[in-house]
């Protein structure tokens, strides 16, 4: 794993500096992890190029939890439509997708280790992408919008140990 996460990542400085276009950076990623020959060096993949001035954001969404957009009206969006995580097979196509974060939104990103954790409890649900989202509802400026995530995970997980990589990034687009 530590290999694969250092050939990707080599790969990502070098696609971003060749052509950053979000298809063009996933397109090269998919080709050198499926040139490493191991059937288990895959990954999955948010990458998303922002202009700060217009608060376009274009992206792509290889086998990656979709990101979560909350708009100003409280609407909560996904963004993504699919995919293979890259490093399956070659030839696979990626399309950028863009959407416009507007002032006073916020864009939540995520790994699968989030949703997929698992509770402590009798039941042992997962924490969901659902209840996720209904964290989102209410407002507030990114540091507080983690912070309830954060809580409502530890709430949820108890004292179980972790069984996957937890990655967590709010940002807010300023008005």
């Amino acid at each position: 794993a530590g290999l694969l996460m250092a050939i990707a990542n080599a790969t990502l400085h070098t696609a971003v500096d060749l052509d950053p276009a979000p298809e063009r950076v996933a397109a090269l990623l998919n080709r050198t992890l499926c040139r490493t020959g191991d059937r288990r060096a895959f990954m999955t993949l948010f990458f998303g190029l922002l202009d700060p001035a217009t608060g376009r954001l274009d992206y792509v969404c290889a086998g990656h939890p979709f990101p979560l957009l909350r708009r100003r009206d409280g609407q909560v969006e996904e963004l993504g439509n699919g995919g293979l995580p890259l490093g399956l097979r070659e030839g696979l196509t990626f399309s950028t997708e863009s959407v416009a974060i507007a002032p006073g939104e916020t864009l939540v990103t995520f790994t699968d280790g989030l949703p997929e954790a698992v509770g402590g409890g009798p039941d042992g649900r997962a924490f969901g992408f659902g209840r996720l989202a209904g964290l989102l509802e209410r407002p507030g400026p990114p540091r507080v919008l983690l912070e309830r995530i954060l809580m409502a995970f530890d709430d949820h997980v108890g004292s179980e140990p972790l069984q996957d990589d937890l990655t967590l990034v709010v940002m807010a687009r300023e008005g």
